[in-house]
Parts: structure tokens; C-alpha cells; sequence
């Protein structure tokens, strides 16, 4: 389930904001932020409401019980950073498999708002490519066309030399666009 320290640090940093620039907006002490960004304090619908108001964000609730890809991004990232790359890897096909789950306008609204950073391009890059894989058809939030979000140098995800041949032939066009090449049925765990 998200955390409001969750919610209000992707918000923040999505509008590229520190702490106390976001207090200034918000007319509130930058201490109030700091705690609430690191759990110190959890706090209230009202006073997140208050918070994100500044940023150009509101609370919504939508009828699922899907990650957003925001939520998935923080996960892939805690991954990243304790080096674990199987943990990653599974975000990375949980967030497939809640997104194909879900109804057009649903999966729509649980991409809108940007991820954070993971730490490393690549997983940004194929975050970017899952999401984009899984709104095939459907509107395309912008930051999908972010140049952080696709790598400069391909990156080949089949790690056997013999199958990279196969998995380049059947990369979907929305996951090669983002400088990634991995075959469709590696996505496909439902």
C-alpha cells in the first residue's frame, strides 16, 4: 500500500522541488515535510491534500487494488539499491501483471504520474518500456517520452548469447522505443 512519504516525495521530485521550496508553496515549515517524507510522522488526507496542492497533484482513489507505476518504481529502487537484481526483476513482472489486469482507463490513471529514479537507466529504461508495453493503444503519459527513460545503447535483457536473436525479433515496438530489447513472452506471466 502507498505511504504519503511515498506519494509526496514522487510528487516533489517530479516537479524537481526541494523540501523547503515545497514549504515555501505550501506555506508550512520544511521540518513538517522532512518528517512526513521519512516516516517520522504519518499524516492526515487533508494535510497531503494541502501538500500536494503546490505541486499540481491531487489524492485520488481509483477502484483497484494495482500498483501505480510510481509505487513500482520505489520498490525496483529499494531493489537497486540493496543489489538485489532477482527482487527487480520481479517488480518489474508484478507491475506487467497488475497493469494487463486492469481495464483501459484504469491502467491509464495508475501510469500518469512519472516514477521516481531507480539508480540505474536500465531499470528506468525497462520500467518505461513495461508501462508503455502494457498502454499499447491507449494514451501515453509524457514522461514515457523522457529521454532518462530510454538508453542511449541498447541493452540486450536475454542474458544467453543463442536466444538474443529470437528476443530481438519478437521485442514489441513500444519496448524497443525506450532502447530495450526483451521478448514479449517474458512479460506474459499471467
Amino acid at each position: 500500500m502507498p505511504t504519503a512519504a511515498a506519494l509526496l516525495r514522487t510528487a516533489r521530485h517530479d516537479r524537481g522541488l526541494s523540501q523547503r521550496a515545497l514549504a515555501d508553496r505550501a506555506r508550512v515549515r520544511q521540518p513538517g515535510i522532512a518528517d512526513i517524507e521519512t516516516g517520522a510522522h504519518d499524516t492526515t488526507v487533508d494535510r497531503l491534500e494541502q501538500l500536494l496542492a503546490p505541486l499540481g497533484y491531487r489524492v485520488s482513489a481509483l477502484p483497484t487494488r494495482g500498483r501505480p507505476v510510481w509505487e513500482a518504481s520505489a520498490a525496483i529502487r529499494e531493489s537497486v539499491q540493496s543489489e538485489d537484481a532477482p527482487r527487480a526483476w520481479r517488480e518489474l513482472i508484478q507491475l506487467a501483471d497488475d497493469l494487463a489486469r486492469e481495464p483501459d482507463a484504469t491502467r491509464v490513471a495508475l501510469a500518469v504520474t512519472p516514477p521516481l529514479p531507480t539508480g540505474s537507466a536500465r531499470h528506468d529504461a525497462v520500467l518505461a518500456a513495461v508501462t508503455d508495453y502494457r498502454l499499447r493503444g491507449l494514451p501515453r503519459p509524457g514522461w514515457l517520452d523522457d529521454p532518462a527513460y530510454t538508453l542511449a545503447e541498447p541493452w540486450d535483457v536475454e542474458p544467453i548469447s543463442a536466444l538474443r536473436r529470437a528476443a530481438r525479433r519478437n521485442t514489441p515496438p513500444e519496448i524497443r522505443r525506450h532502447g530495450v530489447y526483451l521478448h514479449r513472452q517474458e512479460l506474459e506471466s499471467l
